[in-house]
C-alpha cells in the first residue's frame, strides 16, 4: 500500500515538475530577448557611428582603442564586452527560436545564462501544461518519476536482501565457530 503510494506521488510530482519545463522555457526566452533589446540599446550609437565610418563594429573598437587616452580606453573595453555580450544573446536567442520542441532542452543548457537562469527562477510562474508541448513534457516527467520510484523500489529490496542474509549467517568464533571446526575434523 506505501509502495504504491510512494510510486504515484513520485510519478505525479515528475510529470508536474516536468510538465513546467515550456513555462520555464517561455519565460527564459522573454528574459533574453529582454536583455538583448537592452544590449542593442546600448550599442545603437556604436553601430551608428561605426556604419557612417564604414566599418565594423570591431574595425571601430580597434580604431578607438589605438586613439584612445587612459579614459576612453575602460570605455572602449566596456563596449568591446557588450558586444560580446550581446552576440552571445542573439546567438543563443537564435538557436532557441529555432530549435523544436525536441532539441529545445539541449539547445536551452547549451546556451544557458546563469543570470538570465537566476533571474527566471527567481521570479517563475507556474502555468499549467495544456498545450501539446506541455502534455509531452509532463509525460516525460511522468515516466521518469515511474522509473525513479522503480529505482527507489528495487535499491530498497536489494538493502533488507542484504541485511537478511547477514542476519542469517553464522558468526565465527563462540560456540557455533568451534562445532563447526569439530565436524571439520
Amino acid at each position: 500500500m506505501l509502495g504504491r503510494l510512494t510510486n504515484a506521488l513520485l510519478a505525479t510530482s515528475g510529470a508536474a515538475a516536468a510538465g513546467q519545463a515550456p513555462a520555464f522555457q517561455a519565460q527564459y526566452r522573454q528574459q533574453l530577448a529582454g536583455r538583448l533589446d537592452q544590449a542593442r540599446q546600448d550599442l545603437a550609437q556604436l553601430l551608428k557611428e561605426a556604419d557612417a565610418k564604414g566599418l565594423t563594429p570591431e574595425q571601430f573598437l580597434q580604431r578607438a582603442e589605438k586613439e584612445a587616452g587612459a579614459y576612453t580606453r575602460s570605455l572602449v573595453a566596456d563596449a568591446h564586452s557588450t558586444l560580446d555580450t550581446y552576440r552571445n544573446l542573439q546567438e543563443a536567442y537564435n538557436a532557441l527560436s529555432q530549435s523544436t520542441l525536441v532539441s529545445r532542452p539541449f539547445i536551452l543548457i547549451q546556451h544557458l545564462d546563469p543570470q538570465i537562469t537566476g533571474s527566471v527562477v527567481s521570479h517563475f510562474q507556474p502555468a499549467l501544461p495544456l498545450n501539446m508541448e506541455g502534455l509531452a513534457y509532463a509525460g516525460i516527467g511522468l515516466l521518469i518519476g515511474v522509473a525513479f520510484a522503480a529505482l527507489l523500489e528495487y535499491a530498497g529490496r536489494r538493502i533488507l536482501h542484504s541485511l537478511r542474509r547477514m542476519k542469517g549467517k553464522p558468526h565465527h568464533g563462540g560456540q557455533h565457530g568451534s562445532t563447526l571446526r569439530q565436524q571439520g575434523r
